[in-house]
This record gives C-alpha cells, sequence and structure tokens, in this order.
C-alpha cells in the first residue's frame, strides 16, 4: 500500500456511504491503519451490519462470547461448551466499540451458537432435526448451556452500555438475563457512589462510575414482559437517561408499563419524536399515560417505587425532578399505528396540544376513529407531512385538516378502505354507515386540498376522477411527485387533451396504480402525451400495469417508462 494513506475521517466517510458492507469482514487484515479503522465502524452497530440474517447475527454474538473474562471461560468449558477456537485475549475489545444495540429473539439467539461451538458447519435444518430427538437428559443439559451462555454474553455486553446511542429491545430469553444482570449492576455503582460520599465530606477525586444508559439518543422496544423487573428497569432508565430525542413503543398493552414509559418520557429535555404502534387493533388507553405525561404536572417528578428507592441515593426526596422550563423542547414527528382513538379523553388532547405546536410530521396508520382528534389541527400549523391510512368514516378528519393545517404542507398520503375497522366498539351498536367515498365527497376533498394546500410536493391519494385530476393539475403547481389510482368508471379520454394542457410543469413524475385495464384508451394516452410533451418534457410515468400498446405509445414521445415495482417510498 502507499505511504500516502486516506485520513481516517475520509476513509470513515466512504464506509458510511458504502450500500454493503458484508465484503468488509474479509479483508479486515489488509494492515494495521485498515483494521484501527473498519473494525470500529463495523462493531459500533453490529446487528444493524449483520441485516435481517440469522447467521450473520450468530457471528455478532459468537465474536462477543469470546470476549468472556477468564473465569468465565473456565465456566464455559466446564459446562461443555467449546471454547478451543477462541484466543485467550481477542484482537480488539469488540464491545467497546458498541454504539447500537438490538436485542430480540433474531439477535440473541444462543442455541444455534452453543450446537455451531461443537460443529462449525452445522446447518440450521439439522440443528433443527437434533432438537427433535433429544432425550429429557439432553434438553436439560442444553437448557442450563443456553443459560449460562446468556448469563456471560450479559455480563459482557453490561461493559458497552454506558456509551449506547441507540437501543431495541423486544421480549426474548437474553433480555429476560440481562435486565437483573443491569438492575444489579446500578444498585452496585449507586451503593459504591453513596459510600464514597459517606466517607468523605469533599467530593471524591476520581470520577464516579458512569450511569448505564446515559447516553442514550434513541429507544425502542416492544411486547415486555409485564413484571416486577421490566417496571424496575424502565424506571431506571428514567433516571439515568436524559436526552433521548426518539422513543418507539410497539405493543405495550400494560397499564403498569405504560406509566413507566411515561416516566421515560417525562424525564427527557430532548424528546422530538415519538411512535406508537399496536400490531392489532387496540384501546389507547395504556398510551394515554405517555401522553399525559408530556406536560401534566404528575410525571413532572417521577416517583420512583420504595424498593429502588435506595438504587439512587444522591436524589431528593426519592424523586427525580425534571427541568420544566417555558422553552422544553416539542415533539417533531408523532406516529400511531393500529390505535383505537374512541375514548382518548379531553385533557390528554390539551397535552397534545400544547407539545405538538411545533410538529413536523405525523403519521396515523390504520387508527378507527381518528375523528378525535379534530381538536388537536389548528395547533399543527408547522406540520410539513401528513400521512394518514384510515377507514372512510374518519375521512372528515382529513378533510378538515386540510383546511385547519395546510400552509406548510409538503407531503400529503392519505389512504383509505371501506370496509369497517376491526375492534372497533362503536360498530356493533351502531347503524350501517354509508361510505364517505362518493363523487360528491371524493370532489369535495380534493377542492379543499387543492384550495389550501398549495405548496404540496409530493402527493399519495385512492381513487380520483379526471376532473379531480384536473383541479389538482391547475392548483398544485409545485407538485413533483403523484402517485393515484384511475376510477374506472369514468370516461378519462374525453379530458386527456385538457389534462396535457395543464400538466404541471414542477412534475417529475406520475404514477398510475391501476391493478387491471387501464380506463383510457390508447389514442386518449397518446393525446395526452403529445400536449404534455409541449410543456414537461422530462416526465416519467410509472405503470402497476399496461398493456404492451400503451408502453409502445409513450416510447413513441420520448417518455422515461418504469413498470410498477413494488410500493415506493413516500
Amino acid at each position: 500500500m502507499s505511504r500516502q494513506q486516506l485520513l481516517p475521517e475520509c476513509l470513515e466517510n466512504i464506509l458510511i456511504n458504502l450500500s454493503e458492507t458484508k465484503d468488509l469482514y474479509s479483508c479486515l487484515m489488509v494492515n494495521k491503519f485498515w483494521c484501527t479503522v473498519v473494525v470500529p465502524y463495523l462493531w459500533r452497530y453490529p446487528f444493524k451490519t449483520a441485516g435481517t440474517s440469522k447467521e450473520r447475527c450468530n457471528m455478532v454474538t459468537r465474536t462477543y462470547l469470546s470476549c468472556v473474562s477468564e473465569d468465565s471461560r473456565k465456566k464455559l468449558i466446564d459446562a461443555g461448551i467449546n471454547m478451543s477456537e477462541y484466543p485467550r485475549r481477542p484482537l480488539f475489545d469488540y464491545v467497546s466499540y458498541l454504539q447500537g444495540l438490538i436485542i430480540d429473539q433474531r439477535t440473541f439467539d444462543v442455541i444455534p451458537l452453543i450446537f455451531r461451538l461443537k460443529k462449525n458447519n452445522i446447518s440450521s435444518h439439522e440443528i433443527h432435526q437434533k432438537l427433535q430427538v433429544m432425550s429429557a437428559h439432553e434438553e436439560w443439559i442444553l437448557k442450563s448451556q443456553k443459560h449460562l451462555v446468556e448469563q456471560e454474553l450479559a455480563k459482557v455486553l453490561l461493559r458497552g452500555c454506558t456509551r449506547l446511542h441507540s437501543l431495541e429491545i423486544y421480549q426474548c430469553d437474553f433480555l429476560s438475563n440481562l435486565i437483573p444482570k443491569i438492575l444489579s449492576f446500578s444498585q452496585y455503582n449507586s451503593s459504591s457512589t453513596a459510600s464514597l460520599l459517606f466517607k468523605s465530606p469533599s467530593p471524591p477525586s476520581n470520577p464516579s462510575p458512569q450511569k448505564l444508559f446515559h447516553s442514550l439518543r434513541e429507544i425502542s422496544c416492544g411486547s415486555l414482559s409485564d413484571n416486577k423487573s421490566t417496571y424496575d428497569f424502565l424506571m431506571m432508565m428514567s433516571n439515568n437517561c436524559k436526552l433521548i430525542h426518539t422513543i418507539t413503543v410497539h405493543d405495550i398493552n400494560s397499564m403498569r408499563l405504560g406509566k413507566a414509559l411515561a416516566s421515560v418520557v417525562s424525564a427527557q429535555d430532548c424528546l422530538t419524536c415519538l411512535d406508537l404502534n399496536y400490531s392489532n387493533s387496540y384501546n389507547f388507553s395504556t398510551y394515554e399515560h405517555i401522553f399525559q405525561s408530556l406536560y401534566d404536572d404528575q410525571y413532572n417528578q417521577i416517583q420512583l417505587p420504595s424498593h429502588l428507592q435506595n438504587l439512587f441515593p444522591s436524589s431528593q426526596n426519592s424523586s427525580i425532578k425534571k427541568k420544566i422550563s417555558s422553552t422544553s423542547p416539542s415533539l417533531s414527528r408523532l406516529k400511531l399505528s393500529k390505535t383505537n382513538l374512541h375514548n382518548v379523553k379531553k385533557h390528554t388532547l390539551d397535552h397534545m396540544i400544547k407539545k405538538c405546536d411545533k410538529l413536523q410530521s405525523l403519521e396515523l396508520d390504520h387508527c378507527t376513529s381518528i375523528n378525535s382528534l379534530t381538536p388537536l389541527q389548528h395547533s399543527l400549523t408547522k406540520l410539513n407531512n401528513l400521512k394518514v391510512t384510515c377507514y372512510d368514516q374518519d375521512l372528515d378528519f382529513v378533510t378538515d385538516f386540510f383546511q385547519a393545517s395546510n400552509f406548510n404542507l409538503r407531503n400529503i398520503y392519505l389512504s383509505w378502505k371501506t370496509n369497517s375497522p376491526p375492534f372497533n366498539p362503536i360498530s356493533l351498536y351502531a347503524p350501517p354507515t354509508i361510505s364517505s367515498y362518493n363523487l360528491e365527497e371524493s370532489f369535495k376533498r380534493i377542492r379543499l386540498l387543492t384550495n389550501y394546500c398549495t405548496q404540496v410536493r409530493n402527493l399519495y391519494l385512492e381513487v380520483i376522477t379526471p376532473q379531480e385530476l384536473l383541479l389538482i393539475f391547475r392548483s398544485l403547481i409545485h407538485v413533483q411527485k403523484l402517485s393515484v389510482t384511475f376510477n374506472e368508471q369514468t370516461n378519462w379520454d374525453e379530458l386527456m387533451d385538457e389534462l396535457g394542457e395543464n400538466i404541471p410543469k414542477e412534475l417529475q413524475w406520475i404514477e398510475i396504480r391501476n391493478r387491471k385495464e387501464l380506463p383510457f384508451s390508447v389514442k386518449g394516452l397518446q393525446t395526452f402525451l403529445e400536449r404534455v410533451k409541449e410543456i414537461n418534457g422530462g416526465l416519467e410515468l410509472y405503470f402497476r400495469s399496461a398493456q404492451q400498446a400503451y408502453l409502445d405509445v409513450t416510447k413513441k414521445y420520448d417518455f422515461k417508462i418504469i413498470n410498477y415495482a413494488g410500493e415506493l417510498n413516500w
């Protein structure tokens, strides 16, 4: 290699922009300089680098297992775990580079790891076969080995938890072993600090041990066990973490854990993004505590449970005081998924209105009764991005939204279903409603959109008529990306000439999502393209389904055409 080498910062910038990193593992030993740059890069977010591959995740956990202490190594060997392939001291302290950790059944499935320590090239199918024919004694041995490996891996990862920037935790066996270790470590550190303060009236000369997770910026959790350890862990997080800006929650149904998460939310001085999700439609009540915590005084002081009060002796009056400031940061992004908002309380809405006055992105994904959020609309004057996937009975919320919060909207994604939502408590007693998707309601919605949201750049809509598309072309002159389904019950050919004449000059591409035949003739398309060519020759066309005759006409006018290849990123 040349004596003149890239600066480490330059090489790191190159690595950050790579689309694929798996090949970097095979060339780690190029030279010392390469190692000092690439190894820390690969091991900052090891499981994101590994992707969805279980085998690559398994390689990461194997490497972490090589970092155990000598005492732990002896315990593993005594338990029948083959450690012969590991050197006594690994080349790198891999856990010292750790900044992002993902804990779930995919990343920490140690059963395959145990088998591959015995036989390196054993396949997943062979492991499955061996598990099927195990005797009761062999199952007991494997269970004991699994528990021990998880315990020792937990000890290794604990050393990296003071530097973590990103944490994702989902219920799995390894998490059940890790949480008690975290609580025990926190209690030991707090007791040591308290002992030093008690012995000496002056501050200790050496800094106290760093709190676990004190550097955390992003946290995502889901399907956590509703038990004392999990609750204590979340309360510990509310004490240690003050700088989190993004919190994502999946499938937390327990009211107790909801309150603990509310304490975590309340403790943050920099929170800007909140993402609350359910896999299936569920009541909003659990997450209501989280919203109340954003401004409610009952959460401004986080009261620790009695059995945790001695864990943090430096806290005054056994509470953690949150800074209350008139300049407290507001949320910039809010997402709710598959949540029933029917019973949202007024004071919760009041807290949302206060906290969302600077909201830039709002996403409501398959939520029901979103009309309950109507009072929130007038505070969302800075909203840039609106993404709503709802049922047609909730479309009034969107129609009102276009009038109330419109000036800064740049990206609108609006999709709806005409069938009744699942688990809707009021649908059992209410009479059948008439679908709001009819020509009159649809045209009214598009008219309001085009009258008020004139700065839109990206627009995704469901079925539209040619008159509605003409209204969009004439009014939304800055639109750049448009995705629609053409109404198949109307005559498009009559307006194709006028549509072509009014095509926005800034429109970069239009996506036509019709699955069957297109509702206009080949001649109608030709008329449209002739007009478009004069105004916007750089337009790109996306088709989900199109006959060859349509493609031939498009190519004739030199328009770029791309066959539909899956859901585009909005």
